[in-house]
């Protein structure tokens, strides 16, 4: 594996902000052992702290890693006047005049596993920028899905659902040199690599794991390992990467064991590898092997032979195991064997978006396990998600994350951002009296639009649970849009909020139309004569700023469309409705080349159509 200097890149980040800032200091890096220091950590590898200590820009940074180093080194600068207000060249706010105060500092971070988890249509300069950011907000480690995350850049070199730009020329080559210039800045930042996930049920049989593509047809020997249901085995839906396979089946769990194991030894540069099952629901094997067992009975003894080698072997790389559909109900028979080689995910991904977790598991009763029986696509309360954690928790005592979907689908209906990133503040705070010891954010990665709220809010409380929201948001606001405009834009996305609300609009709760229509009615006046306040704003001095401003006009004209789409379907006129849904489809999509960086517009038309339904189909009969 290669090796990364990562303090030599420290040093010059370190050097290139204090000349941005035109300040002269002497401040020296360092672990905390070679300080003689006693911020102790659990684990060194995995949990971050540091100390800051600089006093008339004399001192030093210390950290409990080398990637803590330059956590430290951003939190110095955050300190003395930087903002890291989103990823890009035009994310950053630096002050008019730098103020070196005093620091003395010494924190430790509140969750182990802070990860940004790969997601949506990207270019290489998105997942770069995204990288380059994540340090300077102090998450600790990056999750790139697949062997080659080959479909997340095809989506964007594709162009998929542009009708105003042309497919580019993209092959999987470029997606794997793209993987390798990802994995080359994460480890050049001592990032923790996530790696693969999803792929295991094909591509140790000879199936590509590019992504959810539907294929042709495929070898008859890898039909024949598919999971049997209602009497027949087939590749699910055409889509390998959907489908389950015959895990009681010797020859399927030593194929899978010896393919995993294999990635392992060959990639150390991954220190969570994941495992996880096919990626659907209801098609797990029916055969007479399978079925004398719960899925997760099957999933972890293969889990249990793939980590009783990293432990016989003193392998670093733990295993990423994955709470979802079927496997959400805990073994019965298997034992998990070598807890401090794995990590535990559960993933809730039928919740709501509107009810925050709980600070205590109020449900501990799970459903009954039936086969290819699990709950329909309908969100599943949050108290009766948590139930499942609740049930593995009792036979698993090593870590365990909460994968989640934050930022993945719904905070595109939330059109002040705020409602979800209130949320997630909420959900994190609560990942303690849970038993979770950190967060996966399986997200978007063109995600701050109209701001960087809900993924700021994320690394500061996963950070410090301490950390206030409404304090981010002004903060945030401040230096995104000027000092002198937080208040006013935290009264206008807070009014945007409360009127987009995801649960109403996606007809996930029922509340008193009229007023939901007053509120959607009065949230389309206010954006409409909002342009005047972003007129004034076109010419400020500061690049970040200004891009934001400018960023507020192509939000406040898509989300008046969106406004009108709802109103329309609470009138019941679904040709109306359709048209606005295309009106606002084709505005983000004729503009993307300057919105690119914040918006992914692929999902942004994506969720306007699968997702704005605020009344039952019902309803509309007769109309």
């Amino acid at each position: 594996m290669k090796e990364y200097n990562v303090r030599e890149f420290t040093k010059s980040e370190l050097n290139k902000y204090l000349a941005k800032l035109g300040v002269n200091a002497e401040i020296s890096l360092g672990l905390l052992a070679e300080y003689g220091f006693k911020l102790e950590v659990e684990d060194p590898f995995f949990d971050d702290a540091y100390e800051i200590c600089v006093k008339d820009r004399k001192g030093y940074i210390a950290g409990a890693n080398e990637r803590s180093i330059l956590f430290g080194v951003y939190r110095l600068l955050t300190e003395w006047g930087i903002t890291f207000v989103r990823p890009g060249k035009d994310g950053t706010v630096f002050p008019k005049v730098c103020y070196t105060k005093d620091i003395n500092i010494s924190e430790k971070a509140y969750k182990r596993h802070r990860v940004m988890c790969i997601e949506g249509a990207i270019s290489i300069e998105n997942a770069l920028d995204m990288i380059d950011w994540l340090p300077k907000m102090g998450f600790n480690s990056y999750y790139i899905q697949f062997s080659v995350p080959h479909i997340f850049f095809d989506r964007w070199y594709s162009h998929i659902g542009n009708p105003y730009k042309e497919p580019e020329p993209y092959d999987e080559d470029k997606s794997v040199e793209y993987h390798e210039r990802m994995v080359q800045e994460i480890k050049k930042r001592g990032l923790i690599l996530h790696a693969i996930g999803h792929g295991w049920t094909c591509v140790p049989f000879g199936v590509s794991d590019k992504g959810w593509y539907k294929h042709e047809s495929f070898p008859q020997e890898y039909v024949d390992i598919c999971a049997l249901v209602k009497g027949k085995r087939q590749v699910w839906q055409n889509t390998p990467l959907k489908t389950q396979v015959c895990y009681s089946n010797p020859y399927v769990r030593k194929t899978i064991v010896k393919a995993v194991l294999d990635y392992i030894r060959s990639h150390p540069e991954s220190d969570i590898v994941h495992f996880w099952g096919g990626d659907w629901m209801n098609n797990t094997c029916e055969c007479p092997g399978c079925i004398k067992d719960r899925l997760s009975d099957h999933y972890m003894r293969i889990a249990n032979d793939i980590t009783d080698v990293l432990a016989k072997e003193n392998l670093k790389t733990k295993l990423g195991l994955l709470l979802f559909y079927n496997a959400n109900h805990p073994p019965v028979v298997e034992e998990i064997r070598n807890p401090e080689n794995t990590v535990l995910l559960f993933a809730p991904i039928w919740r709501d978006f509107y009810t925050p977790f709980p600070s205590e598991y109020t449900v501990k009763e799970i459903s009954e396990y039936k086969i290819n029986a699990f709950y329909s696509r309908e969100c599943l309360p949050v108290e009766k998600n948590l139930a499942f954690l609740y049930a593995w928790k009792q036979k698993y005592d090593g870590d365990c994350l909460d994968f989640d979907y934050h930022l993945m689908w719904d905070h595109i209906l939330d059109a002040g951002g705020e409602g979800i990133a209130k949320l997630l503040s909420q959900d994190l705070k609560n990942l303690s009296p849970l038993g979770m010891n950190g967060f996966v954010s399986c997200q978007l990665q063109r995600n701050a639009f109209p701001s960087s709220l809900g993924m700021t809010v994320m690394a500061k409380t996963l950070w410090n649970s301490d950390a206030d929201f409404d304090k981010i948001r002004y903060d945030l606001y401040a230096a995104s849009f000027g000092a002198d405009s937080a208040e006013l834009m935290c009264d206008y996305f807070s009014a945007l909020s409360d009127a987009f609300d995801v649960g109403t609009i996606q007809n996930q709760r029922q509340v008193d139309r009229e007023v939901f229509r007053q509120k959607i009615e009065n949230a389309r006046s206010l954006m409409e004569s909002f342009g005047n306040e972003i007129e004034k704003h076109r010419d400020l001095a500061d690049a970040c700023q200004r891009k934001s401003w400018e960023y507020l006009e192509y939000h406040r004209n898509a989300y008046i469309l969106m406004a009108n789409q709802i109103l329309a379907l609470l009138s019941k006129n679904k040709p109306l409705a359709e048209k606005y849904r295309e009106e606002a489809v084709n505005y983000i999509m004729k503009n993307e080349d300057d919105v690119q960086g914040v918006v992914d517009t692929m999902f942004f038309a994506r969720i306007l159509n699968e997702r704005v339904t605020v009344v039952k189909e019902a309803e509309f009969v007769g109309n």
